[in-house]
């Protein structure tokens, strides 16, 4: 039995490898585009629970909430990228983990201290852990589901879904501004620092 190769075999033979090739590419692309936007929009969502209650519940300036959104998003653009770095060059996660919070955590009071005005000689009664973890959990969060992660991910959402209630309870619910104002304050410190801990925890537990 004779075989013959046509210009029309090669043409279709040509043609199916480059389709696949670009449908690839495609694939790729897009994949990358919602994990960028997926690990964006985590890490937003994570920080804007407490922007909004210093933001709008204490100060009732959605102005300065809009624009601590928008500066947030082009920071985590810049996380993401370190993320994917990093990723690539540390290979032991314990220590990775550890040397991404304390990486985030400090690169955030940086922001704060000379961006914000938060120092501890500019504004002594800024909580400096309170902004570290705030600052570890916008990145970390949305590490955790880059990292697929199952059991912290279940964790977390519910973690901020109980937050939230408690501070939409506050707001509405005590009747003093100054009991308020407190409130709002210590559940932003404890409330971000209570989720960087049982992060850390319940991953380094694991390994």
């Amino acid at each position: 039995m004779a075989f013959s190769i046509t210009n029309s075999t090669i043409t279709r033979v040509g043609y199916y490898f480059i389709n696949s090739a670009y449908n690839l590419w495609i694939y790729l692309v897009m994949r990358t585009v919602i994990k960028i936007t997926q690990f964006i929009f985590l890490g937003l969502l994570t920080a804007t629970v407490g922007e909004w209650q210093f933001s709008v519940f204490l100060r009732d300036d959605l102005d300065n909430f809009i624009g601590s959104v928008v500066f947030n998003t082009l920071y985590m653009i810049g996380v993401y990228l370190v993320t994917r770095l990093l990723l690539t060059t540390l290979r032991n996660r314990p220590k990775f983990i550890l040397f991404y919070t304390v990486l985030f955590g400090f690169t955030g009071l940086m922001v704060e201290w000379f961006l914000i005005g938060n120092s501890p000689w500019g504004n002594p009664d800024a909580s400096q852990p309170g902004m570290f973890a705030y600052w570890a959990c916008m990145a970390l969060v949305p590490l955790m589901f880059l990292l697929e992660k199952q059991p912290l991910q279940t964790f977390i959402i519910r973690y901020l879904l109980v937050y939230i209630a408690l501070a939409l309870l506050g707001q509405f619910v005590i009747p003093s501004p100054d009991w308020r104002f407190a409130f709002h304050i210590y559940a932003v410190i404890l409330g971000y620092l209570g989720l960087l801990v049982a992060i850390l925890w319940k991953y380094l537990q694991k390994k």
